[in-house]
């Protein structure tokens, strides 16, 4: 089974297109290997805890626990309309959770990997995150939002970092933690040998919605050190663990059927806290090096015509708008139609750029001119030469084709797996206008034309089964057309 991991969304908005992205890789990594090997278990949530939250609830009067509740139902409600087939939704308010986050820093104290400390350092507020001077942008911004950190003075308890860099490097370059793109993995290790980088707060003195620190009570947890054990609290809820009177080795044990995280899914602004932070405490709590996460996949940003997607700029797409467009006409088939083209477009590790007329674009001359197209002409020759079919047989002209498309999959490679899908239609397409079939009928060689066709209509049926953890509705379209239930997939957009 392969465990798999989205980033916990903080709550502080709707889910955005680079929320859905995230979460789209991983579903369809999560089904991928429900079809084809031995299962998986999918894992995603919401961060609830910090400052930002209690502000938010504040302005709209409410309680933190009333605003969280309120607007977790609401990112659950939005996956599960856009089919997002999650087998866990954890909330770090989740009193599982809240036990083992508990449970954590009370080991670290043992273990002296946290020591008190007065401290000055900058914060941002937007990130919930600590800066170094090393890390800000021109004019003092926080690296990853247009705002200048605060300077805080508190008496926190602080990570032993430095204990842990030299192993989490060696970790790093033997890919025992794998971090893909290449990019990524080089980026860490610069982190790593960079000296800004080291013994961090892990705890707040002046944040009271947070999870209490259990033996000092002027503290809450820092929330990335609370955020980072959603992905062993989830399982821990899910199968309901008691873990009081357990010892870490015992936990991991508990879950040994889920765990360890096989494929994290991460943005590239939490990358630091994800390929740095999150190994260095589980090595701190005794996770021994073979129980660590296999493999953390850092995606990039969403561009719209070159510029960063904003407000201000109105160039920000909305997903749940752009899948409703596409509803209207194609008979529910929107949410299919933008995984597609946002998977198509940004191979993970890189930035994309996405435009509405760019999105229209794909749309025309992919789904409907290359699949939809391909598909009813081949299926419209065997209705009219009568061809007979087993959807059975096995497709062998593309053979070699298909097992790249798996090998990609494998390699968290979505993108080069449905280049390679869209790429063998095109080409049963160039072989319909090279051989052409109404030929061979008028010529009476009926042989000829009986197999063309029939390998066509079999590669075909093996694109609808590949293309069903990416596409699961369009899959289930493409196999009415092969039976004979539909002629058509994708239709045309009216004219306005």
């Amino acid at each position: 089974m392969k465990y798999i991991t989205t980033p916990i969304y903080y709550l502080n908005g709707e889910p955005h297109l680079g929320h859905y992205y995230a979460t789209t890789i991983a579903d369809v990594l999560a089904r991928y290997y429900r079809k084809y090997h031995d299962g998986a278990f999918f894992l995603t949530g919401t961060d609830e805890h910090g400052q930002k939250v209690a502000d938010k609830a504040a302005s709209q009067n409410l309680l933190p626990q009333e605003f969280t509740d309120t607007m977790s139902q609401m990112w659950q409600k939005t996956w599960q309309d856009l089919g997002i087939s999650y087998d866990y939704f954890i909330r770090t308010t989740n009193p599982k959770h809240q036990e083992l986050a508990q449970y954590v820093i009370e080991r670290f104290r043992d273990s002296d990997d946290v020591y008190l400390k007065e401290y000055e350092a900058l914060y941002c507020v937007g990130a919930e995150s600590f800066v170094t001077k090393s890390e800000l942008r021109e004019g003092g911004l926080c690296p990853d939002h247009d705002e200048k950190p605060q300077i805080i003075q508190e008496k926190n308890y602080f990570f032993r970092l430095s204990k842990y860099k030299s192993q989490i490097r060696d970790l790093i370059i033997n890919d025992i933690i794998k971090i893909v793109p290449e990019s990524r993995k080089n980026e860490t290790l610069e982190l790593l040998n960079n000296p800004d980088i080291d013994d961090f707060s892990v705890t707040r003195q002046q944040v009271s919605w947070g999870v209490p620190v259990p033996f000092d009570d002027t503290q809450t947890l820092y929330v990335w050190i609370d955020a980072l054990f959603n992905y062993m609290s989830g399982p821990l809820a899910k199968k309901n663990i008691d873990i009081t009177h357990l010892t870490p080795k015992q936990i991991i044990e508990s879950i040994v059927d889920i765990w360890p995280p096989n494929i994290q899914i991460i943005g590239k602004d939490i990358m630091k806290f994800h390929t740095v932070f999150w190994p260095a405490f589980l090595l701190a709590l005794g996770i021994p090096e073979d129980k660590l996460p296999k493999t953390i996949v850092v995606t990039g940003f969403f561009m719209s015509d070159g510029r960063k997607m904003s407000k201000s700029l109105g160039n920000v797409i909305n997903p749940q708008e752009i899948i409703q467009e596409f509803n209207t006409y194609t008979d529910n088939l929107g949410n299919d139609i933008l995984r597609y083209i946002i998977l198509r477009e940004m191979k993970i590790g890189n930035d994309g750029d996405l435009t509405l007329d760019k999105i229209e674009h794909i749309y025309h001359i992919e789904l409907v001119n290359k699949f939809g197209n391909t598909f009813s002409r081949v299926m419209g020759m065997a209705k009219k030469y009568q061809i007979e079919f087993d959807l059975n047989q096995e497709a062998i002209s593309y053979k070699s084709q298909f097992e790249k498309y798996h090998i990609a999959m494998q390699d968290n490679d979505i993108y080069s797996a449905l280049h390679i899908l869209l790429d063998i239609c095109s080409h049963i397409a160039q072989e319909i206008q090279e051989i052409q079939p109404w030929e061979l009928y008028k010529q009476g060689n009926m042989t000829q034309l009986q197999i063309h066709i029939r390998e066509w209509i079999v590669s075909l049926k093996e694109i609808a089964k590949c293309i069903e953890p990416i596409m699961p509705r369009i899959s289930d379209k493409m196999q009415q057309v092969l039976a004979g239930e539909s002629e058509h997939i994708f239709p045309q957009k009216p004219l306005s």
